[in-house]
């Protein structure tokens, strides 16, 4: 029928609102224990709001680069906000074991470099036909609200689960908890 989105269509569109709902869920699971893991990397109470606050900024500068990038393709552009949010969250985790607070804000830094939601919105935009685009947005909305709510729940799971993970031949040391996230 006229409108109707492909399998390939929906595939895509989820795999896009996926990358949304962990970009919104990374963004929030910080905030419970940011205060504790400033302290621990040897920060003040108020350095929090600057290791918060570097991914949004860093969002708001890379947003420039994907709105151009997209209007040749989105697929490079995807890949690449996930690679950079893989890489920065690896950086912010191993900040912990290298007790380094400018580690860990280059890593939020990073993760927020690979924000992908203005890339979702233009794909959003040119790819969904106009009869499903209201329930595409009302999706998008609902993967911000959700991943923006388990943030914070996934750092309070993730308190009660203390994990390492020793990755030999790279000499790096990863914790999970909830201070990492």
């Amino acid at each position: 029928t006229k409108g109707a989105l492909s399998c390939g269509e929906i595939f895509a569109l989820t795999l896009n609102l996926i990358a949304i709902f962990l970009y919104c869920m990374n963004y929030y699971i910080v905030e419970p224990s940011s205060t504790t893991y400033v302290n621990y990397l040897g920060g003040h109470d108020a350095m929090s709001g600057l290791l918060i606050g570097m991914m949004p900024w860093a969002a708001s500068v890379s947003s420039v680069f994907y709105s151009y990038w997209t209007n040749r393709t989105f697929r490079q552009p995807l890949l690449c906000s996930s690679a950079l949010m893989v890489s920065g969250n690896l950086i912010y985790a191993c900040a912990y074991d290298q007790k380094s607070l400018g580690m860990a804000l280059v890593g939020r830094f990073m993760t927020g470099l690979g924000a992908p939601k203005c890339i979702v919105r233009r794909y959003m935009a040119d790819t969904t036909p106009l009869i499903v685009r209201t329930s595409v947005n009302a999706a998008f909305g609902m993967m911000i609200a959700v991943g923006s709510a388990m943030g914070p729940a996934s750092a309070v799971f993730l308190d009660k689960l203390k994990l390492t993970f020793y990755f030999k031949r790279l000499d790096i040391v990863i914790h999970v908890n909830g201070m990492t996230g």
